[in-house]
């Protein structure tokens, strides 16, 4: 069940909100908590601002039964692209949904704005990550081009003419 009302979207028992920029703090303490090997960088609040840019990109958080349990962030790309950069759903609130909350947001959102396609890089070894991916029509492209243990995922929205 799917219901849609102004900024929130919700599935079920899991609802996503888009991130604000008070929220960064937040963005980045679940970000550490799902990814704890990020590096410093990527571990700042300045990093973490150009996902409330709509620029540059956008961010979600998904609430399970209303307990803060996973986050997205995407970038603008080249050619109208969009890059999945962090989607993760903390240990307790796996297997419920939330991950298939934030992706449906992810593309709903990339459709609203139009968005050619839909790209991001999963570890070889994450099962749940690829059929993740899989289900909504991002499919593996081959090994990335910085790090062989990495496959590059793709969804093309709109085809040119």
């Amino acid at each position: 069940r799917y219901i849609c009302a102004s900024s929130h979207f919700k599935m079920g028992r899991i609802r996503t909100e888009p991130v604000s920029t008070q929220q960064l703090s937040l963005l980045r303490d679940i970000n550490q908590k799902i990814f704890p090997i990020l590096s410093v960088t990527e571990m700042s609040d300045n990093f973490y601002r150009l996902f409330t840019d709509d620029d540059t990109g956008f961010a979600f958080l998904a609430y399970h039964n209303d307990m803060l349990a996973g986050a997205v962030c995407c970038e603008t790309a080249d050619n109208n692209g969009l890059y999945i950069r962090f989607i993760g759903t903390l240990n307790r609130h796996r297997r419920k949904g939330v991950g298939k909350a934030l992706l449906a947001r992810v593309v709903k959102e990339a459709l609203a704005r139009d968005i050619h396609n839909v790209f991001t890089f999963v570890r070889v070894d994450n099962k749940a990550g690829i059929h993740l991916n899989r289900k909504f029509g991002l499919l593996p492209k081959g090994p990335s081009h910085h790090n062989p243990t990495l496959i590059t995922m793709e969804k093309i929205l709109h085809q040119d003419m």
